[in-house]
């Protein structure tokens, strides 16, 4: 098969460079394990949360939501871009053909309720801070569904973009809108959680100092440290993720050019986190480790207990 019966994107002439087909060749690579990374930690979060959890009720539901797209990144969304790099590298165009826009959209879909997700639970956290005893009767369950439902319409309609229209100008430009929205909500909830722990930090050492000049309060000096690592922790792993695909996408918009290899990446960025955000909660939320941790125990009794059974 030639170059010249293949799509635009292969007529690049970089395309025939050595190192353009050995990049794609590791995006293969990096999205196979991170597939099987973001499958396996996910499910685990998924089934934990759903019979072992003191977290409140909506915030359970946001990370629940959380982990089943990201567990539907792993099974659907690198599986299609796995298989993309390969029709890349082969130059296989009827793979090509049938990756392409599908690999698109249901990235597009998934990753970006992912975002969502993570947006909303900065702004959960914000409010959680800042309302105190109200924050129960403000943010309940059902505004949270409606949060959810909304998340999932917006994103199919921007995945259908991709589907729907030969020329994914809109598709690119609603992606970087998206984006760059979503982080810069946030930065700003971030930064007034950041705002809102030093000040009450600050009344805690003021009231503390009154009543025993000569002690500290390193307790709760500890805990105001741990809760900004937290947030800070998910909020630049977001940036991370998320802000190299925004850039590429834009540039790819404003130039018109494909920048395949660039887009590859960017792309692996964002499935990366998939495969991190497990990680993160297990090990800055207690709550959901515990459930993580009974789990793994009833799961591993019962292995034994068949075992035994069986003997």
């Amino acid at each position: 098969m030639s170059l010249k019966t293949l799509p635009t994107s292969f007529e690049n002439k970089d395309l025939e460079l050595e190192y353009v087909h050995n990049s794609f060749i590791v995006v293969s690579f990096l999205n196979i394990f991170l597939a099987i990374t973001a499958t396996l930690g996910n499910t685990l979060i998924f089934l934990a949360l759903g019979r072992y959890s003191g977290l409140h009720a909506p915030s359970r539901l946001l990370i629940r939501c959380l982990s089943s797209t990201d567990l539907c990144v792993g099974l659907i969304s690198q599986p299609l871009a796995v298989l993309h790099a390969i029709a890349i590298v082969t130059e296989h165009l009827a793979i090509f053909r049938f990756t392409v826009v599908l690999s698109y959209g249901t990235s597009a879909i998934l990753s970006g309720v992912s975002l969502f997700t993570l947006t909303f639970i900065s702004i959960d956290r914000l409010l959680a801070l800042s309302l105190g005893v109200r924050y129960r009767q403000t943010v309940t369950i059902g505004r949270v569904r409606a949060f959810v439902i909304f998340s999932w319409v917006f994103n199919i309609a921007n995945g259908m973009l991709s589907f729907l229209l030969a020329n994914r100008l809109v598709f690119k430009i609603a992606c970087v809108a998206s984006i760059s929205l979503c982080v810069v909500i946030s930065t700003i909830c971030y930064i007034k959680i950041y705002h809102i722990l030093r000040l009450q930090q600050m009344r805690v050492q003021a009231i503390f100092s009154q009543a025993q000049p000569n002690e500290s309060s390193p307790l709760h000096f500890e805990r105001y440290k741990k809760t900004v690592s937290s947030a800070l922790w998910v909020y630049f792993t977001m940036l991370a993720c998320y802000l190299p695909f925004g850039i590429v996408s834009g540039v790819k918009a404003i130039t018109g050019d494909t920048l395949p290899v660039a887009d590859g990446f960017a792309a692996t960025l964002i499935f990366f986190n998939s495969s991190v955000n497990p990680v993160l909660y297990f090990w800055r939320i207690r709550e959901v480790r515990q459930a993580v941790k009974e789990t793994i125990r009833e799961y591993y009794g019962f292995q034994v207990e068949r075992r035994v059974t069986q003997v």
